[in-house]
This record gives structure tokens, sequence and C-alpha cells, in this order.
């Protein structure tokens, strides 16, 4: 509730109405500043990438730390008694995250990492809606599921299944050079917790 929110934020309920006119136009607000955010980070992922499947990589991570910071309900919420705000996240979802899995597995083709009998319409189609799926409290319980893990292994699923052998090659390679530099934080994280001890 407003009341919930602006105790939570230390200020009166009507300080937030200066600004927003009801709870829809705030979470509303909330949504646009999330999906911008999105979008820049994958436009960044898009120009930062060395192939496409590093740019399917980075995209990887980061709906690793999406889902690790959501509520799980969140969607299912929105499209209940915030329509508006879940309109905004299909639209994004239909047009902007749909040309980027395209623009992306269109690369990949033409550049030998993907099979290059695929058509990237049809999986870019394929892909946003398994990506939903896992949403679906009757199809992945919350009580038996980890939302994040059930993008992963989703998204992972896809992954492996439109890549040619030499992007099988490049994403074990991503993956072990991540491992690599996790467990070489770790080992910073160790002599910098040892430093601090003497």
């Amino acid at each position: 509730t407003m009341d919930v929110l602006a105790n939570e934020l230390g200020i009166s309920k009507k300080t937030i109405y200066q600004f927003y006119a009801d709870k829809d136009a705030l979470i509303s607000a909330v949504i646009d500043f999330e999906l911008e955010e999105q979008s820049l980070r994958m436009k960044n992922s898009q120009e930062k990438a060395e192939n496409a499947v590093h740019e399917m990589f980075m995209l990887l991570e980061d709906i690793q730390t999406i889902f690790r910071n959501m509520n799980p309900l969140t969607l299912t919420e929105l499209a209940k008694y915030h329509v508006e705000a879940f309109m905004k996240i299909k639209y994004h979802k239909d047009v902007f995250m749909n040309g980027i899995i395209i623009s992306n597995l269109k690369r990949g083709v033409q550049q030998g990492v993907y099979r290059a009998d695929i058509d990237p319409e049809i999986l870019a189609a394929y892909r946003l809606e398994t990506g939903f799926i896992a949403f679906n409290p009757e199809v992945f319980p919350l009580n038996k599921h980890d939302i994040g893990k059930v993008n992963v292994q989703i998204m992972e699923h896809f992954i492996y299944g439109v890549m040619s052998p030499k992007g099988l090659e490049l994403m074990d390679k991503y993956k072990n050079e991540k491992i690599s530099s996790k467990n070489n934080s770790i080992d910073d994280e160790f002599i910098n917790k040892l430093a601090s001890n003497k």
C-alpha cells in the first residue's frame, strides 16, 4: 500500500502524491525506469560483445542478476492489478527484446557460431515465450523451483540448441573464464582478509 511505501521511505504519503497521481502512476514510472535500464544493458552487451555467443553469454549473466533480485510473483501481480504497467513490459518484450534476439541470431549465423539452418524469427518468438513461462506458478510452483534457476536452464537449453560446434567451443571458453575469474576473486578476497588481520 501507499501507506507502507511512505513508511518504508520515511516520508509522508502526501509527498508521494506530489509526484505521482496514484499507485498505478508510481508503478508505471518504476517499470519505465527498469525497462530503460535493461535496454541500455542489452545495447551495451551488443556493442561490447566479441561475437554473438559472447553477447548471449553476457545476457545470461544479466538475467541471473535480474531474477536474483526479483519477486517471482511480480509479473502475475502486474498483469492482475496494474494492466498498464504490464502492457509496457509486454510491448518491450514483443518489440525491443524480439528485435535484439533476432539481431543476435542473424549475427551468430553470419559468424558461423550458430547453426545455418535456424529461422531467427521463429526462434526469437519461442525464446521470449519460454522466458515468460518461468513466471507461471502452475508450471513452476514457487515452493519447488527457484525462478532464476528455471530461467537460466531454459535459456541455456535455447542457446545450446542454436549453436554450431564453433559456438559450443566459445561458450565453454567464456564459462571457463568466468569460473577462473571467480576463483581469482576468491583468492584476492582471502589474501585481503589475511592482510587486514595482521
